[in-house]
This record gives structure tokens, sequence and C-alpha cells, in this order.
């Protein structure tokens, strides 16, 4: 019986597969591919060069600072001793997405973000990184991502100030006004909310349908012209 030859480019590809591990990817399971795409180009030319692909418009992001405040919320995170983080402008269908690769932690976001979001997901992206070793399933440590990070970025007392009184009903100028004091999504604020015992799993879901019939109710009409 006839041995197969062996292939030394799959044999590297096999190699750094062992190496390298998608956490958390953000968006729908569309975007999975592209995510996952991107990560496996950007190690590759790591591992070749130690640089970024030269084709990728990359730029540093400030992690360590992200980190640093994460560290003084939950002492169960473990964090590598070197991220690679950053933005990249002009990738098709980047959600952004955290891994591992050999001993460091990635965390890519994608430069077209609003700040925002953008600081929102880095704090949850850098929490899944330090996160990884307790919770194998990319489900539940996306979800305690999230808590920590919210946890750091919304300080009890201050979200007290908006839930303290059992809300039930969120009119538009309440959401507003929420996410222009935190400078944050109101849904997410919403979330920190519920982890604190604030609002219920059941007036989440009412306020998301609101969300959605307000929505609605607001889109344009379309004009002719005369």
């Amino acid at each position: 019986m006839k041995k197969g030859r062996s292939n030394p480019n799959q044999m590297q590809i096999d190699f750094l597969a062992a190496y390298r591990r998608m956490l958390v990817s953000l968006g729908n399971p569309d975007n999975l591919p592209v995510n996952e795409g991107l990560f496996m180009r950007m190690t590759d030319q790591w591992e070749a060069t130690r640089a970024i692909p030269k084709n990728l418009l990359f730029q540093k992001s400030p992690v360590e600072a992200v980190v640093f405040r994460l560290q003084k919320t939950d002492e169960r995170l473990q964090f590598p001793d070197e991220f690679i983080a950053g933005e990249i402008r002009g990738e098709q269908g980047l959600t952004g997405f955290s891994a591992k690769f050999r001993e460091q932690g990635w965390v890519i976001l994608p430069a077209e973000l609003s700040a925002m979001y953008k600081n929102l997901f880095l704090t949850i992206l850098a929490a899944s990184v330090g996160l990884d070793h307790l919770y194998p399933v990319r489900k539940e440590l996306l979800a305690e991502a999230e808590r920590v990070a919210l946890a750091a970025m919304l300080p009890e007392m201050e979200v007290r100030k908006f839930f303290g009184l059992r809300l039930t009903r969120f009119p538009d100028s309440f959401r507003s006004e929420v996410a222009n004091y935190f400078n944050m999504p109101f849904d997410y604020v919403l979330k920190r909310a519920n982890h604190l015992g604030m609002v219920s799993e059941q007036v989440i879901e009412e306020a998301n349908a609101q969300a959605i019939r307000s929505t609605i109710l607001r889109r344009p009409q379309s004009s002719r012209a005369a």
C-alpha cells in the first residue's frame, strides 16, 4: 500500500491551527467566515514576518488601559503578556473578533465603528480574552464577557440613578438621555441594569419590542418631487 506524499504547506497549516483559536466573533453567523479568514491571514503573516500584512489599513488600539480597568473589576481575568489589538479599515464584512494565537491575545475591530461602539466592543472582546480559561463555550464566553465589561464601564451607583425606580417602560427621550449620559447604546445600559437586578428579563423583552415598534413608526416616508 502506497504512502501518500506529505504536503509541507498542509503540515504548516495544521501546526498553526493548534495555536490559533477564535474566541468571540461579533455580528451574525454570516460574519464568522470573514472574521476567521482575516485572522488566519494576519496570523500567517505574523508567523512569517512578525508584522501585520501591509495591505491592511491597521491602527493600534489602546487595549492596555482597557485591560488595566478590567483587572481592577474582576480578579478572575487572566491576560496574556502580549496583545495584538487594533482597527482595520475597508475590510468588507469585518465585524470584530477576539482570538488567541500562541501566547498572544488578539482583538480586531472595524475602524468604521462609531466611538461609542468602538470602546464598548473593545472592552467586551478584551474581557473575553481574559475569561477564556474559564468559559470554553463561545456563547457562554460572550455572555460573561459582556457582563464583566459592562460592570467595568457602568458603575452601579450611576446606573441606579436611572433605574432605581424599577421602570417598566422607556420612552425615546429617556433612552436618549441614558445613552448620552453613559456614551453607550441604551440596550447595553439596560443589560447592565438587568445584571444588577434592577430590571427583569421580561422588561428587557418588552423594551426591545418597543424599540422595534418605535423604529418602524419613525421610518421616513418616501417623498416625490413635484
